[in-house]
């Protein structure tokens, strides 16, 4: 097809299987743990909704949450930019036509099909075995690695080289959404749903800001690249923190905080 309907047809294959999944996830999904709405009593969605309430308070209190914000915004929110420039990158700078370029950004989008899960899979195992200390210092190891495999792609003028530490990058950052999950439902069992409302925002706004270093005069794609890549490989720092963090609000309120795990093992 030409280019003009190509485009136009992957829109309409992407929404009909939207409409489909969006079918699947209401018929056979329910509205809340507990249930449907219609099936619970008033009483029970009432203190429900007033227990939500007053955990985003606690949520958004707790350091941890915007650390994890921080460092969803450094893999998810990166992968999002990634998969905007692309298809344009390998255009300019490889000379590769639409449909090969579009190609190796799909490959990219590819790895997620395993990384995620292995992501959080191998979260889990190091937090059986070290508890939350375990979650952040595999979340900070996989996401330095991930830094640093955007700075290897960033450097690289060989088009086989690039691909293979896009992959390979690619492989990174998922693992990394993935391990950042792993930890968010132990930083405070009250308040699970909050904490990850506000991971997740952090994603759309790392994406916004990484993009905007693509829009800078002067400033060419790979040294944009470059410069996240530095940032993402210094951000470990901010996990490794997570489970110090527990001990400093303890000090702080001078009781044990509702909801607060100072190890893995109390849940």
């Amino acid at each position: 097809l030409s280019s003009s309907l190509s485009w136009r047809f992957c829109m309409v294959a992407s929404g009909g299987l939207l409409v489909i999944m969006g079918y699947l996830y209401y018929r056979f999904t329910t509205d809340l743990p507990e249930g449907n709405f219609k099936d619970l009593k008033l009483g029970h969605w009432s203190s429900e909704k007033k227990e939500k309430i007053s955990t985003f308070g606690m949520a958004a209190k707790d350091p941890r949450s915007w650390m994890l914000g921080l460092v969803y915004g450094a893999c998810f929110g990166i992968e999002i930019t990634i998969h905007n420039i692309a298809p344009l990158y390998f255009q300019d700078i490889f000379k590769l036509s639409l449909a090969k370029a579009g190609l190796v950004a799909g490959a990219f989008g590819l790895t997620n099909i395993f990384a995620r899960a292995l992501g959080g899979y191998l979260g889990d195992l190091a937090g059986r075995r070290f508890g939350l200390s375990g979650r952040s210092q595999w979340l900070g190891g996989v996401l330095l690695l991930e830094g640093l495999a955007l700075v290897i792609f960033s450097r690289t003028t060989s088009l086989s080289a690039a691909v293979a530490s896009l992959l390979i990058f690619g492989c990174l950052v998922g693992m990394s959404c993935g391990a950042t999950y792993s930890v968010v439902p132990f930083v405070n069992k009250r308040a699970i749903a909050s904490v990850s409302g506000i991971v997740g925002a952090g994603g759309s706004v790392g994406a916004l800001l990484s993009t905007l270093l693509f829009r800078l005069p002067n400033f060419s794609w790979p040294d944009a690249l470059l410069v996240i890549g530095i940032c993402v490989s210094l951000l470990p720092l901010f996990t490794f923190l997570i489970p110090k963090f527990v001990g400093v609000l303890i000090q702080l309120r001078g009781k044990p905080i509702a909801g607060v795990l100072p190890e893995e093992g109390a849940v």
